[in-house]
C-alpha cells in the first residue's frame, strides 16, 4: 500500500502542475513540489531527494518500499485524506506497517514442553519490561502527549492569512477555524506578501535574482507575491517571474 500512496502523490503532483503550466514536470520538481508542501503544511521536513528515490522504488514492483508514519500521513493529507488510516479504509486494501519500529511485541505460545530462554543483552531485557508493563507505559505515554500538546499549543505563535499578507492571532479554532491556522513564522510575517507589480516593480535583484514570484488563486486569476513559498489558499508552489510573463501580463515594454 506504500507504493500505491507514494504513486497516487506523485500522479497528483504531476496532474497539478500540467494544469498550471501544460507542461510535464521532471520527477526531480514533483519531489519538491511535494517536499515543500510537507513542509509548509505538515511542518515536517522530507528532502525531495529521499522523496525521488521512493518514487523510482515503487516503479520497480519486486523492490520493498516501506514508509514512516509521519511521511505517510503526510503523503495522505496531500492526497486530500485526514491520515494513513482514512486513506486504508477508503480504498479497501491492507495496511502495511512503518519502517520505524511501531509493532507490538507478542507473547510466546506457552505449551508443556516450552523452555523459554534466558535473556541474554540488554535489548531483550529491554524487550521483555516493555512487554510486561506496556499497559502503564501507554496511558502514561498519553498523559504526558496531552499535558504536553496543550502545554505547546498555549505556547506557540499562530498566523493567519488576511487577503494581502499574513498577521499574527491567538490560537482560536472557532473564530479561524483549524484550516487557516498556519504556524508563526517571521519570515512570512514581515517579507511575504500580495502585490500589485506594474512597470515600475523591481521584477530581479542586482544579482539577477527573482523578486517576484506569481501563482493563479483558486478562482483562477493571476497572483503576484513578494517572496517564494506556496499559495497561501490553494497550497501550489509559486514560480518565478520570467521576463515572458512581465510582458504578456504586467508591463508590455519590459
Amino acid at each position: 500500500m506504500h507504493r500505491e500512496l507514494v504513486l497516487s502523490a506523485f500522479k497528483k503532483a504531476r496532474e497539478e502542475a500540467k494544469t498550471a503550466t501544460g507542461v510535464n514536470m521532471s520527477v526531480t520538481a514533483l519531489a519538491k513540489k511535494i517536499s515543500d508542501y510537507m513542509l509548509e503544511e505538515c511542518r515536517f521536513q522530507y528532502h525531495e531527494k529521499s522523496l525521488r528515490n521512493k518514487y523510482n522504488l515503487a516503479l520497480k514492483a519486486t523492490e520493498n518500499l516501506e514508509l514512516k508514519s509521519a511521511v505517510a500521513n503526510c503523503l495522505c493529507c496531500y492526497l486530500g485524506y485526514k491520515n494513513y488510516e482514512e486513506f486504508v479504509i477508503k480504498n479497501d486494501v491492507q495496511a502495511e506497517t512503518f519502517s520505524v519500529t511501531e509493532h507490538k511485541i507478542s507473547a510466546p505460545v506457552k505449551t508443556a514442553k516450552t523452555v523459554k530462554p534466558e535473556p541474554t543483552s540488554f535489548g531483550e531485557k529491554l524487550k521483555i519490561v516493555i512487554h510486561k508493563n506496556k499497559v502503564t507505559l501507554i496511558f502514561c505515554s498519553l498523559i504526558f502527549l496531552l499535558y504536553f500538546g496543550l502545554y505547546a499549543v498555549n505556547r506557540q505563535r499562530w498566523m493567519i492569512w488576511n487577503d494581502t499578507h499574513y498577521v499574527e492571532v491567538p490560537f482560536d479554532v472557532d473564530k479561524y477555524g483549524m484550516k487557516n491556522l498556519k504556524l508563526y513564522k517571521h519570515e512570512r510575517i514581515k517579507g511575504f506578501q500580495k502585490v500589485t507589480p506594474d512597470c515600475n516593480y523591481t521584477f530581479f535583484n542586482p544579482d539577477g535574482s527573482e523578486n517576484l514570484w506569481y501563482q493563479k488563486s483558486v478562482s483562477g486569476q493571476l497572483e503576484f507575491f513578494s517572496s517564494f513559498g506556496l499559495h497561501p489558499e490553494t497550497g501550489k508552489t509559486l514560480k518565478k517571474i520570467t521576463p515572458y510573463m512581465i510582458r504578456k501580463y504586467i508591463c508590455e515594454s519590459f
